[in-house]
């Protein structure tokens, strides 16, 4: 879709900034996004965030690019005052390819893909500080997940591959954010 075409974007400088990613990309390049950039832009918290946070960008090369222009300390992040930042270490469901959720549809090669909500919040469990329970409480409170199927999510597509300490650290998150989100069903 052109830029001059109406539709949904996102708010400034996320709008400008990616615009001009766009710009200096020389072909399409797929973000898989999460973190507070997809909680606000996408799922409507009014939560704030500096970075956009991606699991992977394809293909590799556009991958390259984007850290040379768009990351901490880039040209565009001085500008800006907004930055992507490639996730290196998370935990996220398998699968989660097949539930993306495509993300404002304005540019020729950025193309966003936001991860579901029940994906979304469990990208966020190994983790889980202060501002990760509070997205996940946004996404319950909003209708956005599900206690039934966030937690059958976990225990086919996430817990499976979670190896040391992990699983019973994110199995008693899960708990956790379960009574906290949903304490009618306790």
């Amino acid at each position: 879709m052109p830029h001059d075409q109406a539709g949904p974007r996102p708010a400034e400088p996320w709008y400008s900034f990616l615009t001009d990613l766009d710009a200096a990309l020389d072909g399409p390049a797929d973000f898989h996004c999460i973190g507070g950039f997809v909680v606000s832009q996408r799922y409507g918290s009014a939560r704030e965030t500096a970075d956009l946070d991606v699991l992977t960008v394809i293909p590799p090369r556009a991958a390259e690019r984007v850290a040379a222009l768009a990351t901490k300390g880039s040209p565009l992040e001085k500008k800006h005052r907004v930055y992507i930042d490639h996730v290196g270490i998370a935990s996220y469901p398998d699968n989660y390819e097949t539930r993306l959720v495509r993300l404002f549809p304005v540019w020729a090669n950025v193309r966003l893909w936001a991860l579901e909500p029940h994906d979304l919040a469990l990208t966020k469990l190994e983790r889980s500080n202060d501002r990760d329970i509070r997205d996940v409480m946004y996404l319950a409170q909003a209708g956005l997940i599900v206690r039934d199927t966030l937690i059958a999510r976990f225990e086919t597509e996430l817990e499976p591959y979670l190896t040391g300490r992990t699983p019973t650290w994110n199995r008693t998150t899960l708990k956790m954010w379960v009574e906290a989100c949903w304490p009618e069903a306790q």
